[in-house]
């Protein structure tokens, strides 16, 4: 069978699902508390389902991202979000008397929309994030911003993630694919990590506290493993 995409990033999204359902089902009866649905019989089929279409899509793809477009892919991952949240939390300390300006900045530049879900492992929103980030940083509030403290470097370190981003585009893309080829394989991939998703936000929420296992269901921590 035709594997789903030859983007290595489909491969690490699916194997990083099948990581974090395991631990999951290790940690299902705990988590019951958490969700009317969630039993050993939800988690058992939730595997299988991974399990299954790991076997029927990437079967001949499970190395590929041992290459170097989703090694490049990673580190502009990991270094975009980690220059995202440094100048968050800067600038939440220089203008905290300011929120009209903080709301301003944010909402233009893609934090209220994106940062949420970016910081929870979803790939596709940081992609769009840096990108709007990129478009929207205007060279007044980079000024301003940088007159309160935080080295301007910070923003060059960021426009560079989102100029990079741009060669791994089809990796950031490819699940989100509307064409035919493989498109019942692409829907079960999307519903998979949908689904993971979800449990990541809920268990990483009740893992406040306990930082080994709150690793365990933060997406990019997971990626970083494979």
């Amino acid at each position: 069978m035709e594997t789903l995409t030859v983007c290595p990033t489909s491969t690490a999204t699916i194997l990083a699902c099948q990581k974090i359902a395991k631990t999951f089902k290790e940690n299902i009866y705990e988590l019951s508390i958490l969700r009317n649905e969630w039993d050993p019989e939800y988690a058992t089929s939730l595997n299988i389902w991974i399990d299954d279409t790991i076997e029927k899509h990437y079967s001949d793809s499970l190395d590929s991202i041992a290459d170097e477009h989703y090694k490049h892919w990673h580190e502009v991952m990991v270094e975009g979000l980690q220059h995202l949240k440094v100048l968050r939390a800067s600038m939440k300390v220089d203008f905290k008397k300011e929120k009209e300006f903080l709301k301003e900045f944010f909402d233009k530049t893609g934090y209220s929309e994106y940062f949420s879900d970016a910081k929870n492992g979803d790939h596709f929103s940081l992609y769009k994030f840096l990108k709007t980030f990129e478009r929207n940083l205007d060279p007044e509030s980079r000024r301003r911003i940088s007159e309160k403290g935080t080295v301007d470097s910070l923003f060059d370190k960021i426009l560079t993630c989102a100029e990079r981003v741009d060669e791994c585009e089809d990796c950031f893309m490819a699940l989100e694919s509307e064409t035919e080829l493989n498109k019942y394989g692409r829907q079960e991939v999307a519903g998979i990590y949908s689904v993971i998703q979800d449990i990541c936000r809920i268990a990483i929420a009740y893992y406040q506290f306990d930082p080994d296992k709150r690793c365990k269901f933060n997406y990019y921590k997971v990626l970083v493993n494979l």
